[in-house]
């Protein structure tokens, strides 16, 4: 397979969060996609993530949007390798499993990797990046949302339960705006919704991007939920860094379906292909006709592409220091 390279940028826009075609919305994982028949899904038909790949797919046909689904290859060809890790029920082995290195040296488990296809999605110019995880889906039917709706609509909660100022929460100059995290906890962020934006803020995501690969969050955290989120309150400071979409509650079960967004987590993993195939099966023939099948998969190798694009800086430096 072709590792994707850093060739080919799409212009840049006007808007910080970019028109049609300016925007990536953007999956990681390990796991190849499974091809798609010409007929009917049924909820026994495909994996979970093939499921929630298609209706992200969808909804950037929707909004114009480019849409790809980064899978872990190293550019040798090899396989992802499968090191030792710590128990982690409820998560799929292909998730905790040592995926990419830090400065080449400490395993760190998938999740953490979606953070170096980000990185490539930038380099490659977007004015917005969005990563969404493998068990979570936009919606493409009446409640859609384009991408800076969605952010603008869900800064907020609905009945104002848990309300900040604006420079606690983010704003106009927020680089990055991720999902809320309730019922769990609600004022915290959820990083399975990552929204990056570039433009006359890429300078901004690049630091907090760079920072947050950088946490140091011990063995433990490289490997261990919740993996990347651990890094987020010891890196980034919220207000400046990072806002919360304290409104979109996706994690929770009675919010789905009033929602433009839901993330079937491993707490619901039981819900998972019921959700994911019920909202696929009622999408409209005709849209799925015009959005046409699914691209092939993206081949990225993390750690290759963490050392260029997140780690350059840290080691020109070292570099400069020992001359």
């Amino acid at each position: 397979r072709r590792v994707w390279t850093l060739r080919s940028a799409p212009p840049g826009g006007l808007s910080n969060f970019g028109r049609a075609g300016e925007v990536l919305i953007a999956m990681f994982d390990t796991r190849p996609l499974q091809r798609w028949a010409s007929g009917g899904v049924g909820a026994g038909s495909y994996d979970y993530w093939s499921l929630a790949a298609r209706l992200n797919q969808l909804y950037a046909c929707r909004h114009g949007y480019d849409f790809r689904y980064f899978l872990e290859v190293r550019a040798s060809g090899e396989a992802v390798p499968q090191v030792n890790v710590l128990d982690d029920s409820g998560n799929s082995p292909s998730k905790v499993a040592g995926t990419c290195l830090l400065r080449g040296a400490e395993w760190r488990a998938t999740s953490w990797c979606k953070l170096a296809a980000v990185a490539l999605g930038l380099s490659h110019g977007y004015r917005t990046v969005v990563m969404i995880d493998s068990d979570a889906f936009l919606r493409s039917g009446r409640l859609s949302l384009r991408i800076d709706e969605l952010v603008a609509d869900h800064v907020a909660k609905r009945h104002g339960e848990w309300s900040f100022a604006s420079q606690r929460n983010g704003g106009p100059r927020t680089p990055l705006w991720m999902a809320g995290n309730a019922p769990f906890k609600p004022a915290q962020p959820n990083a399975g919704l990552q929204v990056w934006r570039g433009g006359p803020l890429l300078n901004s995501s690049w630091d907090a991007l760079r920072r947050w690969w950088a946490a140091d969050v011990g063995d433990f955290h490289n490997r261990h939920h919740p993996y990347e989120q651990a890094g987020i309150n010891r890196t980034l400071e919220r207000g400046r860094d990072y806002g919360v979409l304290l409104g979109l509650e996706w994690l929770n079960k009675s919010e789905w379906r009033s929602l433009p967004a839901a993330h079937i987590s491993s707490v619901s993993r039981f819900d998972r292909m019921r959700v994911l195939a019920a909202t696929l099966a009622n999408i409209r023939g005709s849209f799925l006709q015009r959005c046409g099948q699914m691209p092939n998969a993206t081949s990225i190798d993390a750690t290759r592409t963490a050392e260029r694009l997140l780690e350059r800086r840290a080691t020109q430096s070292r570099e400069h220091a020992r001359e």
